[in-house]
């Protein structure tokens, strides 16, 4: 897991320095599903895991395309490819716009990894709005019987007016999911 976690996050960190900071693409993005080997997206792995914290939720489908994921900002159901918007607790708007998304599973590992980007979020609140991009990293490994997935998830945001210093990046957590249905 260490190797993948490694390998992710230097790959993470090789593409973001080729992006400029304050420029969004507010248009969704592509969902890729590659499985090492050429194998088919494990059955085990299909239906709905949930995270022991944060609010993080997948739903895989047969296929290993992601149906729905609850993102950790705000708790919030997105759906690849669909621009998400919806009012806030103080009258304002919440805009989530999806960017290219894969799914990646080494059977030789018993390893999975999910790769989200958000384009573009703006989360009105009140006066004022939290407004940027970020990039998670969601990578571990599943266990034998195929109800835990035991995971580091690698939080990359860039938002106005909050500091992104190279030092403090990227926000490290490990987290749990537990497989609770199947699909």
């Amino acid at each position: 897991m260490k190797r993948l976690v490694f390998i992710s996050l230097t790959f993470l960190i090789v593409l973001s320095a080729c992006q400029e900071t304050g420029q969004y693409v507010k248009t969704p993005g592509n969902l890729e599903v590659v499985v090492e080997d050429g194998a088919e997206f494990p059955e085990f792995l299909v239906g709905k895991w949930e995270a022991d914290k944060d609010g993080w939720a997948f739903i895989f489908e047969p296929d290993g395309k992601i149906f729905v994921a609850r993102i950790s900002m705000g708790r919030t159901e997105i759906v690849p490819g669909k621009v998400k918007i919806l009012p806030t607790h103080g009258g304002g708007q919440a805009t989530y716009v999806p960017g290219d998304w894969s799914v990646i599973y080494s059977p030789a590992y018993r390893e999975l990894t999910v790769d989200l980007v958000m384009n573009f979020v703006r989360v009105e609140m009140g006066d004022q709005a939290l407004q940027g991009k970020e990039r998670n990293i969601i990578s571990g490994t599943v266990s034998e019987d195929g109800k835990l997935w035991r995971t580091v998830v690698s939080n990359f945001p860039e938002y106005e007016g909050f500091p992104n210093r190279p030092e403090d990046l990227p926000y490290l957590r490990e987290v749990n999911f537990v497989k609770v249905e199947e699909k």
